[in-house]
């Protein structure tokens, strides 16, 4: 199964609902291509507005995946299939990664986030995951191009790069035009949840799909403007596309039709 076969638009942003974690996990140790995997998130759609860039970035991407229950939630509603959440955060995606490059003994690095997070990060991940060979860390601040040619120099089996949209989809993009090949994925602020908590969400939180209420609780000051501004470019977007969708239903259902066109004859007569 490749991207290119589901690859769908939702309000114009591209979308791989049939993705699988498990596509993008048996892409770590692959040299002969360079794999990419980005997610979207309701922010995408803000970011699209104030960065017309990104949406070519996340073009370029092999992989991109719903990040969050609404995105997946009007897929659903907007197309009839469905669409999951994959997310790089314990919850989701990041375990299976992460025993996968356990299991190969597989090489990676890390880049993104203030300094000396990713080398923190690092050191608590190799506790639950010895067999990881972590050949870099970095940081997410300075000129891209001396952090990617190190990593091509290296070429490990698989990159973890958490900049931030849309920094690190840009960052992904440069990496495959230099010429890496493996498997890169964008992880967004997933290297200083960890180090907060290996399992940062509560099981209940999870459950409920209320992930998105609990980061605000926890990290206000970074996230209130992502939430309360941002998001609602993607709630008008879906709530305008929704209607519709329901106004062309409602024009196409013979039932109404025929009413419609029975009260017409009954006002002519």
């Amino acid at each position: 199964m490749t991207s290119q076969n589901m690859r769908t638009y939702l309000l114009d942003l591209p979308v791989d609902a049939g993705a699988t974690v498990a596509d993008i996990a048996e892409a770590i140790g692959r040299k002969d291509a360079c794999t990419t995997a980005s997610n979207i998130n309701p922010g995408a759609w803000a970011t699209q507005k104030r960065k017309p860039e990104y949406v070519q970035h996340l073009k370029q991407m092999t992989y991109v995946m719903a990040d969050g229950i609404g995105v997946s939630l009007v897929y659903r509603l907007l197309t009839g299939r469905n669409c999951p959440r994959i997310s790089f955060d314990m919850t989701s995606m990041a375990p299976p990664f992460f025993e996968r490059l356990e299991r190969t003994k597989g090489s990676v690095a890390f880049v993104g986030s203030t300094p000396g997070t990713t080398q923190r990060f690092a050191d608590k991940l190799l506790q639950s995951y010895p067999n990881i060979n972590v050949v870099l860390t970095d940081d997410g601040y300075g000129a891209c191009e001396p952090k990617i040619q190190k990593i091509v120099t290296l070429m490990p089996d698989a990159v973890i790069v958490g900049m931030g949209v849309p920094l690190q989809e840009a960052f992904l993009v440069k990496l495959a035009a230099a010429g890496y090949k493996g498997c890169a994925v964008t992880c967004g602020g997933f290297f200083d949840q960890y180090l907060q908590a290996e399992t940062y969400y509560p099981r209940w939180i999870d459950q409920y799909n209320l992930r998105f209420a609990y980061r605000l609780y926890k990290e206000p000051q970074r996230l209130w403007r992502r939430y309360l501004i941002d998001y609602q470019v993607f709630i008008g977007l879906a709530l305008r596309a929704l209607i519709a969708k329901w106004l062309f239903r409602k024009s196409q259902d013979p039932v109404a039709k025929d009413s419609s066109d029975n009260g017409a004859n009954r006002t002519n007569a």
